[in-house]
Formats: structure tokens, C-alpha cells, sequence
């Protein structure tokens, strides 16, 4: 099952469990093992029946997501299919694979591709076409990890600026978010910071204003008062009632 969680960074950790080893080069993991993949803000962590692997981003070369998602039940792999070049017919992938058509409706399948080797992983709780959103904050860090991409922006945005079509201040805020996460307005929220310094101002207002006494309640409030506070009665137009003043 895959678990996320979002840490400080704005990096959303996933945790896919009971992910499955199809095979690969210089990892401690065999074909038909289990291994869970834990994505960090710094790397990748993989834990095997008894070993574990482990690399930062910086090592990742390749992060593919492929398969055919949800088939149906016992329709059987011949080969082919899953973005990986050539047939799997006959090989110990098929013969797992068949093992699982009977098992599971979802075949998604990750390539993980580093400086040292490489590794094929099967997960079968997740569509890809999902699996490629859940696991967005990882791409995002990829492009962050890659000096050529950030060059590649940087001049984009010089060339912008160079055009006329963004000016420096522009240019400095656009480049700042290639290696700061902007802040998104949000509406709602500086809406209700709005309402509450609004209710802190009346507050302070009705503090130094002459005081009174509610006829209802007998609270001592503003004498410019519309509500009570504390019994909600109503002062303003067409009410019969009124703030008596404190002298009253």
C-alpha cells in the first residue's frame, strides 16, 4: 500500500510496500522478491527480505513508469508490452508475471536506473497514470538534481528578460522559484486574516469608547454597540432597545 507524507520541504514521501522484484543489475535483490520502496526528500531507500539498498537523487538517472494498469484476471504475458526493449517469452519475468495475472487486476511496472545498475519493480495497488502523480515530488527533485536543466531555465528566462517580456524584478522572483518553492496566495486565508485584525480593530474601538450596559444582559459594552457580545441583542436601526450608558 502506498503511504505519503509531506515534510517541511514540500516533498510529499511515498511509501510503496510489497513491491515486487522482476530483476535488475548490482542490486542485493533477487527476481520474485519482495522489496518495499521508501521516496525521501533526499533519496530512495529499498528494503528486501534481508538486504537493503539505498542512493540519493544525484544518482538517479532514469525513474520510468510503464505497464499496462488494470488487465484482465489470467490473461497472461507473452512478451513485450511494458516499455522495456525486447521479448520476455520465455524468461523468468513472464513466468512471474503469469503468477500474478491470477493474483491482482493492476500491473504497473517502475525502472529505476542509476550510476551503479538498474532495477525493475512490479506494483500491483496502483494505475501508473496515478502512481506518475503520487510520485510527482520525485521528478520534480530529479530536474532540481540536474545542473543541465537548471541552466537550460536560467537562460530561457535570461533570454525573456533580454526580449523585454519580463523585467528584473520578474526575472529575479522566476528565478528564485528554480530552487526556492513559490507561496501561492490563497484567498480564503487572507481573507480570514482580513476578518480577524477587522474584529481585533473593533475590539480596541470599543475598548476606549464611552461604555454602557446591555438592558438585556446587563454586560458592559461600547456604547456605539449594535450586538451584544454576549447575548447577541440587537441595538442597531429599528431595534427598541438601546445601550444604557454607564451613568444612566
Amino acid at each position: 500500500m502506498a503511504r505519503l507524507s509531506k515534510n517541511h520541504m514540500n516533498f510529499n514521501e511515498v511509501h510503496l510496500k510489497g513491491t515486487l522484484c522482476l530483476g535488475g543489475a548490482e542490486f542485493p535483490f533477487s527476481s520474485g522478491e519482495p522489496v518495499d520502496a521508501l521516496f525521501t526528500e533526499k533519496g530512495v531507500i529499498l528494503q528486501g527480505k534481508t538486504r537493503s539498498a539505498r542512493f540519493s537523487y544525484f544518482e538517479l538517472v532514469e525513474f520510468n513508469i510503464t505497464g499496462p494498469g488494470s488487465v484482465t484476471s489470467g490473461g497472461g504475458f507473452v512478451g513485450g508490452g511494458f516499455g522495456v526493449e525486447g521479448a520476455i517469452e520465455g524468461m523468468a519475468i513472464a513466468a512471474i508475471l503469469n503468477g500474478l495475472t491470477t493474483k491482482t487486476k493492476i500491473h504497473t511496472f517502475i525502472t529505476l536506473i542509476t550510476n551503479f545498475g538498474e532495477l525493475h519493480l512490479h506494483y500491483d495497488k496502483m494505475e501508473p497514470s496515478v502512481m506518475r502523480v503520487v510520485l510527482a515530488s520525485v521528478f520534480q527533485r530529479m530536474r532540481a538534481c540536474s545542473p543541465q536543466w537548471h541552466e537550460q531555465r536560467v537562460s530561457v528566462l535570461e533570454s525573456a528578460k533580454a526580449r523585454g517580456q519580463i523585467d528584473e524584478p520578474q526575472y529575479a522572483e522566476l528565478v528564485s522559484r528554480l530552487i526556492t518553492a513559490p507561496v501561492w496566495p490563497d484567498p480564503m486565508a487572507e481573507e480570514a486574516l482580513r476578518k480577524q485584525e477587522d474584529a481585533e480593530r473593533r475590539r480596541i474601538a470599543d475598548a476606549l469608547a464611552p461604555q454602557g450596559i446591555c438592558p438585556n444582559c446587563d454586560t458592559q459594552i461600547s456604547i456605539y454597540a449594535e450586538t451584544c457580545p454576549r447575548c447577541k441583542a440587537f441595538f442597531g436601526e429599528g431595534s427598541s432597545w438601546s445601550v444604557r450608558p454607564l451613568n444612566a
